[in-house]
């Protein structure tokens, strides 16, 4: 999703991101007609376990509270293996964009309609979200980060999460 809208603390990400789905697009436009496509695939939030292994900064038990929950519940992120049948259905399939989740081809339409719009909603969002304090810039893995935080609504809402992180390996 990060190539469709640029989502609050993931900068980096999401200039990575624009620039694969430019380059994809582009790519699909040079293919035309040839017999080959390329296809961009855009998912939202993945239930794959990355939360205990993502690296947090600034205030990371807190940046940990908001994104690990998001990662794990069902309603705001997809199953790995669900999400896995979508994109290989949609690349055989030949088509040029395939928008994995409810959130991207939300992001998608209001992005397309609303622009400004939607920009003013990710930096509102971004205010929302901890800020960096100056005394911890260090970074912190995921489970260091719920260590820290030590939250046990936390631990409820990301338990399909962890789960996922047993199944994908991503405990390491």
């Amino acid at each position: 999703m990060g190539g469709l809208v640029s989502p609050p603390h993931l900068l980096p990400y999401a200039t990575a991101k624009f620039g694969a789905v430019g380059f994809s697009e582009g790519l699909a436009v040079a293919l035309s007609g040839s017999g080959v496509t390329a296809t961009t695939i855009a998912p939202g939030l993945m239930r794959t376990g990355s939360h205990e292994r993502a690296f947090f900064t600034g205030q990371s038990a807190k940046e940990y509270a908001w994104f690990a929950p998001a990662a794990s519940l069902p309603v705001l992120s997809m199953n790995a293996d669900r999400a896995a049948r979508i994109i290989v259905d949609g690349v055989l399939a030949g088509k040029p964009t395939v928008l994995v989740g409810w959130l991207p081809k939300v992001a998608q339409r209001v992005h397309g309609l609303a622009p400004g719009l939607t920009t003013r909603a990710m930096g509102l969002a971004n205010r929302l979200l901890p800020g960096a304090r100056p005394d911890q810039s260090g970074l912190r893995e995921g489970r260091e980060a719920a260590s820290a935080l030590n939250s046990k609504v936390v631990k409820v809402l990301t338990v399909l999460g962890s789960k996922a992180a047993r199944k994908n390996n991503e405990r390491g």
